[in-house]
C-alpha cells in the first residue's frame, strides 16, 4: 500500500507550500490551455513540466472542452522553489529508470511458461509496477490541484490512486457510518467492503441516508459507478426496499424495483450504459401509515457475462438469496429515504396502477366487549 504521507518528498510539498505564498504571481488564478501552454514556452527550463501535464493538454486539446487547468508559480521568483521542483524532475526520472528495468523484469516472466509461480510473481510485479507510476507523479503540485478539483484521467495510475485515497479519507466513511446506524447492514446485506464509489443523483447529488421527496424519485437516477480497476469487469445494478410491510407474515419483504445485469465498468468508464435491464425502474412509492423505506441502490461484481435468459427475477424477492444464487459480490451501495405524502397516490394510481394499500396498527381487543361490540355484563343471572 503506499503511503503519500511516508513519501521522503512530502517535506518538499510543505516547502512548495510555503515558496507559493512569497511569490508574486497569484497562484489561485486558472488559466486556459492556450495561455498555460504559451507560459510553458516562456519556461526556461522546459523539464519542469511533466510527462502528466503534457499528457493532460494533449486530452484536453483532443476533446477540445473549455476546461481550465492548474498554472503553476512563476520560475525564476523564489529560487527555493525553484530547487524544490528541481528535486521532484530528479526523483521522477530516477522513478521512470526503475520502471524501464522493471518492465523487462515483466517481460520475461510473461514469456515464462504458465505456473502458479509465474502468475504470482506476475501480480507482485504488477503491483509493483503500479506503485512506481504512482510514486513518479504524485509529488507534482499539478497533480495534487487537479484531483482536488476533480480534473482528473482515470487511465494514468497516479489519478486513480489519489482519486481513490480521496474517497475512502472522506466519503467512504459517513457511508459506513450511516449504512450501519440505519442497519441497511445486514437488513439488505451481511456486509459491505466498498471498492466502487457508488453515487445517486436525482436532481441533485444523494448524500447517504438522507430524506427524498417522492416527486424526485418518480425518474430514475443518474448512477455514477467510479471504479479503480483497469480491466472491463461486469456488473449488476439492483435497487431495493427492504421495509415493504408483508401482511400475511407480520413483518417485512423486499422489493426490488431496479435491476439491470451485465454492465461493463473500467476505470475510464463509470456509466451504467450497455448493460441488460431485467425489471425496469419504478419509482419508491412507501404506503402510508408505514415507516420510512430505505431505498438501498447496491453495485454487485459478477463472476462474468450472465445469460440474459438464464437471470430470472422477481419483484419481491430475498436479495441474499439473489447474491447468493448468481454468486455475486457487493462492491458499492448507497441508499436515501423517503416516507409517504400525496405524490405517492399518484405514483400508484399513474405508474403502478394498483390500489393504493394503507396501513396501520391492529385493531386493540376490548376484554370487555362481546362479538357484536356490546358491554359484557357485570353480573349475570344464573
Amino acid at each position: 500500500m503506499i503511503s503519500h504521507r511516508a513519501s521522503p518528498n512530502r517535506l518538499i510539498h510543505l516547502l512548495i507550500s510555503r515558496c507559493r505564498n512569497n511569490v508574486t504571481h497569484d497562484i489561485r488564478k486558472y488559466t486556459t490551455v492556450q495561455d498555460f501552454k504559451e507560459k510553458a514556452k516562456e519556461a526556461t527550463k522546459p523539464a519542469i513540466v511533466s510527462e502528466t501535464q503534457s499528457k493532460k493538454i494533449k486530452k484536453i486539446d483532443n476533446n477540445q472542452t473549455s476546461s481550465t487547468i492548474y498554472k503553476p508559480p512563476a520560475l525564476g521568483v523564489n529560487s527555493a522553489y525553484d530547487e524544490a521542483l528541481k528535486y521532484i524532475v530528479n526523483d521522477k526520472n530516477n522513478k521512470y529508470e526503475q520502471l524501464k528495468v522493471l518492465e523487462g523484469t515483466i517481460a520475461k516472466w510473461m514469456a515464462a511458461p504458465e505456473s502458479e509461480k509465474r502468475n504470482a510473481k506476475l501480480e507482485e510485479l504488477k503491483q509493483l509496477k503500479f506503485n512506481l507510476q504512482v510514486y513518479a507523479e504524485i509529488n507534482d503540485p499539478e497533480i495534487t490541484q487537479l484531483t482536488y478539483a476533480l480534473l482528473v484521467d482515470m487511465s494514468m495510475p497516479v489519478y486513480r490512486y489519489m482519486r481513490e485515497q480521496q474517497w475512502r479519507q472522506g466519503p467512504v466513511q459517513k457511508l459506513l457510518e450511516r449504512i450501519h446506524q440505519m442497519y441497511v447492514v445486514p437488513d439488505v446485506f451481511p456486509s459491505l467492503d466498498p471498492k466502487i464509489d457508488l453515487e445517486i443523483k436525482f436532481d441533485s447529488v444523494v448524500e447517504p441516508g438522507t430524506y427524498q421527496l417522492p416527486k424526485v424519485s418518480r425518474n430514475e437516477p443518474t448512477i455514477t459507478l467510479t471504479n479503480f480497476h483497469e480491466e472491463s469487469r461486469y456488473y449488476t445494478l439492483a435497487m431495493v426496499d427492504p421495509d415493504m410491510p408483508n401482511v400475511k407474515t407480520q413483518s417485512f419483504q423486499t422489493e426490488w424495483l431496479w435491476l439491470i445485469v451485465n454492465i461493463p465498468l473500467e476505470a475510464t468508464k463509470s456509466t451504467i450504459d450497455g448493460g441488460n435491464t431485467i425489471l425496469p425502474y419504478i419509482p419508491p412509492h412507501p404506503p402510508k401509515g408505514t415507516k420510512y423505506h430505505r431505498y438501498t441502490v447496491a453495485a454487485l461484481e459478477q463472476p462474468s457475462q450472465f445469460d440474459v435468459n438464464q437471470v430470472k427475477a422477481e419483484r419481491v424477492m430475498n436479495a441474499r438469496e439473489f447474491v447468493k444464487d448468481y454468486n455475486l459480490t457487493v462492491r458499492g451501495a448507497s441508499f436515501f429515504r423517503e416516507v409517504w405524502d400525496e405524490d405517492v397516490t399518484k405514483i400508484y394510481q399513474e405508474i403502478l396502477g394498483v390500489r393504493e394499500p394503507i396501513y396501520g396498527p391492529p385493531p386493540k381487543v376490548n376484554p370487555y366487549l362481546d362479538e357484536t361490540g356490546s358491554r359484557i355484563p357485570k353480573y349475570v343471572n344464573l
